[in-house]
């Protein structure tokens, strides 16, 4: 199989595989590349990434670097013939996403983005069980975080500002929101709601809370709630259950259910029985817990990356076309849109390309 020669910027990975070989890394930061070099003294060091774009040598780049920097990177790359893998979002705007999609079009390259939710353990046994059976025919779907808040120091500067990280959705629920799509097919409409603000460091058009709605083609409905309210700035993670960290799916189907712990990493799964015999009722009754620990059961990057170089490797699309990725994209802006609007209106997705 053909090694693809691949550079890094921001998150200096090392991907030696049969069908990738680490060629460059680049940052700003040079005590961050020396320490790299040290380790892999093969792989050439940059501190401009648009010197790395020119150099002939690079087939596939992975780009992980703040928000504001995605669309303009990426875009480069493709129009030098490089596939692009890129962490999440396309763009800060509507506009950033629309260009960097009609870019990679004209450029025939592969363009990714890691929406690694639908690779992971504990995710891929979520859409198992459901396309089984085992609990039924999907009727909706909760997803429910309270997460630490971000504070005006470090990386949350940039990403508290709308302009530079693209907003909540963008920033945190974009994950959740392209795993739902997975799920449950296309959504048409979106309606978010949200309390004031209560955390004085974000701005008015950036959301410490919000409640969602998603209307999907199929007439079905899923929920979300994410907010930055709740939990414990100082708590370590084996606090975070008494502490107010939480983050978990609830999949209902008509014959059962699941519950994905995503901090926990376990799944419970439940069914349903006539109660009491004879009658029409049901109760929801406990079938089994399956155990994730330990394997990267719900943001695993790691695999979603290298499946994107085996694929750049072997000549084949990516497993998320970037049309699909770019819908999600799409949904969530509209989320945001509702949430921050007054009165908090019903608002249909708009994919159009324009």
């Amino acid at each position: 199989m053909k090694k693809v020669k691949v550079g890094y910027i921001g998150w200096l990975f090392y991907d030696r595989t049969d069908y990738a070989q680490p060629y460059a890394v680049c940052d700003i930061n040079e005590v961050k590349l020396k320490e790299y070099r040290e380790r892999h003294p093969e792989v050439k060091a940059f501190t401009d990434w648009k010197a790395l774009a020119e150099d002939p040598e690079v087939e596939v780049v992975v780009i992980s670097t703040p928000n504001e920097y995605h669309c303009e990177m990426a875009s480069l790359f493709l129009k030098r013939g490089k596939d692009v893998f890129l962490e999440k979002p396309m763009g800060v705007n509507r506009e950033e996403i629309n260009r960097l999609l009609a870019i990679q079009r004209r450029s025939g390259c592969r363009l990714a983005i890691d929406f690694e939710l639908r690779v992971s353990a504990g995710m891929v046994r979520i859409k198992e069980i459901v396309d089984s059976g085992e609990i039924g025919h999907l009727q909706g779907i909760e997803f429910v975080h309270h997460r630490g808040s971000w504070l005006l120091e470090d990386n949350g500067i940039w990403r508290l500002n709308k302009k530079k990280s693209g907003g909540l959705f963008l920033m945190e629920v974009c994950h959740e929101v392209d795993y739902l799509r997975y799920l449950m097919g296309e959504v048409v409409q979106v309606q978010s709601f949200k309390m004031p603000n209560t955390l004085p460091q974000y701005p008015p058009d950036f959301p410490d809370n919000v409640f969602s709605v998603l209307f999907f083609e199929s007439g079905l409905l899923a929920t979300i709630t994410a907010t930055h309210t709740l939990s414990c700035q100082d708590a370590r993670p084996e606090e975070y259950p008494e502490k107010g960290h939480d983050m978990f799916f609830v999949i209902t189907g008509t014959r059962g259910s699941l519950r994905f712990d995503c901090i926990q990493e376990k799944l419970l799964v439940t069914g349903r029985e006539e109660y009491p015999a004879g009658t029409t009722g049901q109760r929801v009754m406990f079938k089994r817990v399956e155990d994730f620990k330990g394997k990267n059961s719900h943001h695993d990057i790691t695999r979603n990356r290298l499946l994107f170089l085996q694929a750049c490797a072997e000549g084949r699309p990516h497993h998320q076309s970037i049309e699909d990725a770019w819908r999600s994209h799409c949904v969530c802006l509209t989320a945001e849109e509702s949430a921050i609007t007054p009165g908090f209106p019903r608002l249909a997705v708009d994919y159009s390309e324009g």
